[in-house]
């Protein structure tokens, strides 16, 4: 059906919709979810390249091995804490090949 490729589909956006279609036990290929993500794929370009233009030049940020000492407001821990358990679990489902849940 499309020998050369779905052009308002990244490949990027296609290769995460079909890791997501995994979860499910047929695929029926829906070309608006593609474009959905593709769409918040750019979101995403778009949020980190906005954080890093806005770094001054040479930016390092630092090792941290514990965020004590950190004034850091509940808001702030809330998300680190949800990050870290999402770094956690994703590395997880990667190491066995649950790449359905992991995306």
């Amino acid at each position: 059906m499309f020998p050369d490729g779905i052009p308002e589909c990244g490949t990027d956006a296609l290769r995460f919709s079909l890791l997501a279609y995994m979860v499910q036990k047929s695929i029926n290929l829906d070309v608006k979810i593609v474009i959905g993500y593709r769409q918040f794929g750019n979101k995403l370009w778009n949020i980190n390249k906005f954080a890093l233009s806005n770094f001054p030049e040479g930016f390092q940020p630092e090792k941290l091995n514990s965020l004590k000492g950190l004034k850091l407001s509940i808001s702030d821990k809330w998300i680190i804490t949800r990050l870290s358990e999402l770094i956690t679990t994703t590395n997880e489902r990667f190491d066995n090949y649950d790449f359905g849940n992991m995306a």
